[in-house]
């Protein structure tokens, strides 16, 4: 999301309790735990909200220390991540309030809107596959002796159906079996990206095929393309 279009997390601590205190501080009492929240700025974090106070537990006294980026994307993942932080200094890992705080309960489970959360969760959730080996090594070596005569901006399309995996390259079509979920856009790399890449081994005889972000990684081969929506390149039925 642009950071444009957060919004700042010092106007959202009000509603989750927090009142104006002295030093321009903004501060919530959970009964054991006084927390207080400023706006400044550290060599670590730059600027950012500086979150602290003592965390008063039966036979322990902790100090708690965190921050948070100046915006964020809703009140919803702003109490998880205050949430979280409070956890990770709470005995057990759980922090419990003196007192009775609703969104404690409600921030820890949207845990979902943590940005490490989604990020992992998208990583989880990107395209990808598994092939035996040597059908990728002789795909390859095909895909080699194919882009060898290709001017330097000749795109290479790789797509997934569910059940045949495909390298258009040039009016040649690169088909081989893989197991996995059909892939719902299909990725596109220059002919000269995969010329310039070194050959490497794979010893592994089920190879993951992925993408992520800007780049295919088919086991130790990547490259650097453009991810794009599936058209007439990507064959569903080869024929």
């Amino acid at each position: 999301m642009n950071d444009a279009a957060k919004i700042p997390t010092w106007n959202l601590l009000p509603s989750l309790g927090f009142r104006p205190g002295d030093m321009c501080r903004l501060l919530l009492d959970f009964g054991n735990l006084e927390l207080s929240a400023v706006e400044a700025w550290s060599p670590r974090d730059g600027e950012a909200i500086y979150f602290g106070g003592v965390l008063k537990e039966p036979r322990t006294l902790t100090e708690v220390e965190f921050a948070l980026p100046r915006r964020v994307e809703s009140l919803r993942q702003c109490a998880a991540w205050i949430v979280w932080n409070l956890d990770q200094h709470s005995n057990g890992r759980r922090f419990r309030p003196a007192r009775q705080v609703d969104w404690i309960q409600e921030g820890r489970e949207n845990r979902r809107l943590l940005p490490w959360v989604m990020s992992q969760a998208e990583y989880d959730a990107r395209p990808q596959c598994i092939v035996q080996r040597d059908w990728l090594r002789l795909a390859l070596k095909n895909l080699c002796g194919q882009v060898a005569s290709l001017p330097d901006n000749a795109i290479v399309v790789f797509g997934f159906d569910g059940a045949v995996f495909s390298i258009r390259c040039d009016t040649k079509l690169i088909a081989f079996p893989v197991e996995g979920a059909p892939w719902t856009v299909c990725f596109r790399v220059e002919a000269r990206t995969i010329r310039q890449q070194s050959k490497r081994r794979h010893m592994r005889e089920r190879i993951g095929i992925s993408i992520w972000k800007s780049r295919i990684e088919l086991g130790p081969w990547s490259y650097d393309g453009v991810v794009g929506p599936l058209g007439k390149e990507n064959f569903s039925e080869v024929q």
